[in-house]
């Protein structure tokens, strides 16, 4: 990345492939530049326009309001606004509940590995929180999520990830309202999925996340955001002139700010190189599915009613939400489901997704699969002999070398935060991490320092995995290629690949 030309950076590619997503472009935002010349100098930057940045954006204005400060804030993205992983995931609101508990709980111990699906599950109601305030149009539904394991040793470690965690947190798992299905038969009958050994359900939810995020810039916007679309960050490096501040260096020009907050999450260290071994992008892919006559109202087996979570093995996990409609009013406009995944056809070739940022491409046998999975797996489905299937899209995730994201200060840069590395997992970890980097920079501005009570609010706030220590800045290990089922056949990397039934969250990679 040492090359000064776009393309030998870590940025978006150019003629990306069109998600359903974008199909309802913000046509204001879409190309906005706020102001025609960059601010010279702001007290924030934030790098992205996805969710991620969108959500920050909206916390530190209320932060402001509450310690009664003006802020100038400068939003920049590399390409059209939300134009990445937001508006390429699977509009999934679904935190994992059990699996992954055991292997946690041998790293971190009980407590932490508890308060870890307790804080993904709990971004469900910040969502449906926000969107009833700010009354926000983003197609948000409440509902329930069903994972389907169809192997039964990988049914057998599901088994005991959730009976380890009643035994250790009963009231947890009981107000979680986790509710688990042993007889095949009636997972069949509950889920109209064939195959199942075993499954579980619990609260979920899904949403347009382009739409959710644009509603946020555009609230930020009315409070004073400057969104500066099509201006990628170069770099990012202390201030000659000005000590305690932060150049931040585009193609358009440079912007000098006291606190930089980076939600680029797989573009990371195409700015800042310290990140190059602990942010890896990632290629997933999704697509988008036209309900069959089957599966619509007035006939039998008739819509679905769950969100779901299709758990083939180690590394290949598929998901799937049945939009509602669009707008307010349930059931007004199209219905298609979003599904993503297809590990098993492009896992095996590492150049396919690993450190792999050509989302203009589609990944390998994708549409075939895609294609044969609703009648394979939905009882009595009467598709189309391309499954239905309308839309075929690649996305880049931001992997995090420990699987983890890293929230917080960077170490010996005092004033850069990251909130990134989401592991194809974001949306249930977004609203607690935003709201959290949120309150550290707003102590910043207001004090010159983070405080100790600000510190403390970021931890309680935070499960400890999560914080950007130095010892996770400086790590060498990485479980990606492991918890894919990817890593060398040794002991090391087999301790390693368990470690990740984390599979369970590395890889429901919901874009």
């Amino acid at each position: 990345m040492s090359s000064s030309k776009d393309s030998d950076r870590l940025l978006p590619v150019k003629n990306r492939l069109e998600p359903f997503w974008l199909c309802e472009r913000d046509p204001v935002l879409q190309n906005a530049r706020t102001t025609t010349e960059l601010p010279r100098a702001v007290d924030v930057v934030i790098v992205g326009s996805g969710l991620t940045g969108a959500m920050t954006a909206y916390h530190l204005y209320a932060e402001a309001e509450k310690i009664g400060r003006r802020i100038n804030v400068v939003m920049l993205e590399a390409d059209e606004v939300c134009s990445g992983a937001t508006a390429r995931n699977g509009g999934h609101c679904k935190p994992i509940p059990f699996v992954g508990y055991r292997t946690e709980a041998s790293k971190h111990g009980q407590t932490i590995a508890n308060q870890l699906l307790t804080f993904e599950a709990s971004a469900l109601k910040q969502y449906a929180d926000l969107v009833a305030k700010e009354d926000i149009n983003c197609d948000m539904h409440v509902t329930r999520a069903f994972d389907i394991f169809f192997r039964e040793d990988d049914a057998a470690s599901g088994k005991k990830d959730y009976e380890a965690r009643k035994s250790a947190f009963p009231n947890d798992v009981n107000g979680q309202d986790i509710r688990v299905v042993n007889d095949p038969k009636e997972l069949e009958r509950l889920t109209g999925i064939k195959g199942g050994c075993f499954g579980a359900n619990y609260p979920a939810g899904h949403l347009w996340p382009y739409k959710l995020a644009t509603s946020l810039i555009h609230i930020a916007i009315g409070r004073g955001l400057n969104l500066q679309t099509h201006t990628p960050v170069i770099s990012v490096k202390e201030s000659n002139s000005q000590p305690g501040q932060w150049e931040v260096n585009t193609p358009r020009g440079s912007i000098t700010a006291g606190q930089v907050i980076v939600a680029s999450n797989a573009y990371t260290s195409g700015f800042l190189p310290d990140f190059k071994d602990l942010i890896f992008p990632v290629r997933g892919t999704a697509c988008s599915i036209t309900p069959a006559q089957s599966h619509s109202y007035g006939a039998s087996p008739g819509p679905i009613k769950y969100t779901y979570g299709f758990r083939h093995g180690p590394g290949e996990v598929d998901y799937m939400i049945p939009r509602q409609g669009r707008g307010r009013i349930p059931g007004v406009g199209d219905k298609s489901y979003i599904l993503g995944g297809a590990k098993g056809c492009f896992l095996n070739d590492l150049s396919q997704w690993y450190d792999n940022k050509q989302d203009d491409q589609y990944m390998p046998g994708a549409k075939e699969y895609f294609g044969g999975f609703m009648k394979k797996h939905f009882a009595d489905w009467n598709g189309n002999e391309k499954g239905n299937v309308d839309k075929v899209w690649s996305g880049i995730l931001g992997y995090s070398a420990d699987l983890l994201p890293y929230v917080g200060e960077i170490p010996d840069k005092p004033g850069v935060f990251v909130c990134a590395g989401f592991t194809g997992h974001g949306m249930p970890r977004i609203p607690g991490c935003s709201a959290a980097i949120s309150s550290l920079v707003a102590s910043r501005i207001n004090d010159g320092f983070i405080t100790a009570n600000a510190q403390k609010a970021f931890q309680d706030a935070l499960p400890q995995p999560y914080w950007l220590t130095r010892e996770r800045y400086t790590s060498k290990v990485n479980l990606i290629k492991a918890a894919m089922g990817q890593g060398d056949k040794t002991k090391g990397a087999l301790e390693n690949s368990d470690e990740a039934v984390l599979a369970g969250r590395a890889v429901r990679a919901k874009l």
